[in-house]
């Protein structure tokens, strides 16, 4: 279990990178422990989850098996957090940044908490707006978050934009990969 410092550190890091700040990944821990660990993460970014899938079934009306939909949901969160770091591996070596691979991992890790609290905040304010400015707020959130996720690839790989831009694609397709294996079984 992380320390309450440990954790602030690494969220305080993950919202430096967001500001640009060029002493943010000072904030991490980037050794074989620090890897293992900002794995954490996905605990601390679970109940954003959890709230961004509860929000989709209000809109689109109860699973016909909500025991069911919590497993599909729950495997399909855990398999996200286990592919895109394997994924990550194959494509650092194949572009010669393997030796950022620790570093992008455990920044990407404490991101994306921040990530699914921007996505939730967005959604909540969003059910409160008329539709039109309810969608606004959830493109412009969009848009930031990928933003975000390619400063991430940018300055944890130490890379150009271009292939920071592909990280956050394989990011992406991954995401979307998952999502729809999730809804082919729901």
């Amino acid at each position: 279990m992380l320390s309450r410092s440990e954790i602030q550190r690494a969220l305080w890091g993950a919202w430096l990178v967001g500001v640009r700040d060029p002493r943010a990944l000072e904030w991490f821990e980037f050794t074989v422990e620090g890897f293992w660990r900002s794995f954490f993460a996905a605990l601390l970014a679970a109940p954003f989850y959890l709230f961004l899938a509860l929000h989709e079934y209000a809109i689109a009306g109860a699973p016909a098996d909500p025991f069911w939909t919590a497993f599909v949901r729950a495997v399909t969160y855990a398999l996200d957090w286990a592919l895109f770091p394997i994924a990550v591996f194959l494509l650092v070596r194949l572009v010669d940044l393997g030796h950022r691979y620790v570093v992008y991992i455990v920044v990407n890790n404490w991101a994306t908490v921040l990530q699914l609290f921007a996505f939730s905040l967005a959604v909540a304010v969003a059910r409160l707006l008329p539709e039109a400015l309810a969608s606004l707020v959830l493109v412009a959130t969009l848009a930031l978050v990928l933003a975000y996720r390619w400063l991430v690839a940018r300055e944890a790989l130490a890379t150009s934009g271009w292939m920071a831009s592909a990280f956050v694609l394989v990011d992406l397709v991954l995401g979307l990969l998952l999502d729809r294996l999730a809804r082919s079984l729901l």
